[in-house]
């Protein structure tokens, strides 16, 4: 388990069948992203170096880092609408 904030996280080993599946991505795109620090590394288990897991809280936090932040954008827009009822 991995300790976050003050709150217990529950993590699970994902094969790179599992992690496509989440992400939509190719085993190709992975190993790219990866190679560029875009995405998770992955992990090799110590009793084989031929199999790989990646850690899905790794996993989710690069899908949330991918959402982009609309919070500003919707601030802009509010302020613009309530500035067109003031004119």
């Amino acid at each position: 388990m991995i300790v976050e904030a003050g709150t217990v996280a529950h993590t699970e080993f994902w094969p790179l069948t599992r992690v496509q599946e989440v992400t939509g991505l190719s085993k190709t795109t992975l190993y790219e992203l990866m190679k560029t620090g875009k995405f998770p590394r992955s992990y090799s288990y110590q009793f084989t170096d031929k199999r790989r897991f990646w850690l899905s809280n790794d996993v989710k936090r690069w899908q949330q880092d991918q959402v982009p932040d609309r919070r500003a954008e919707l601030k802009v827009e509010i302020d613009n609408d309530f500035d067109a009822l003031l004119k």
